[in-house]
């Protein structure tokens, strides 16, 4: 025979993986006593501090998701 040869397709899944930074897991509570009224500033600033983290790294995968 000398056909032309046949063509084979082959077919395989590309998994896109979203970046390791954006998801790392959030911030831990933090379970500490609060005694005086710095306890409670500080839990605040932390929380605040762990939460901005968070909402970084969500925007951080709609953006990187956006980009697929």
């Amino acid at each position: 025979m000398t056909g032309k040869p046949a063509v084979v397709t082959a077919r395989s899944v590309i998994k896109e993986i979203v970046p390791a930074a954006l998801v790392r897991p959030c911030p831990p509570r933090q379970r500490k006593p609060l005694m005086t009224t710095g306890d409670i500033v500080n839990r605040l600033i932390y929380t605040e501090g762990a939460l901005a983290t968070c909402s970084a790294q969500v925007d951080g995968i709609r953006a990187w998701n956006d980009g697929q």
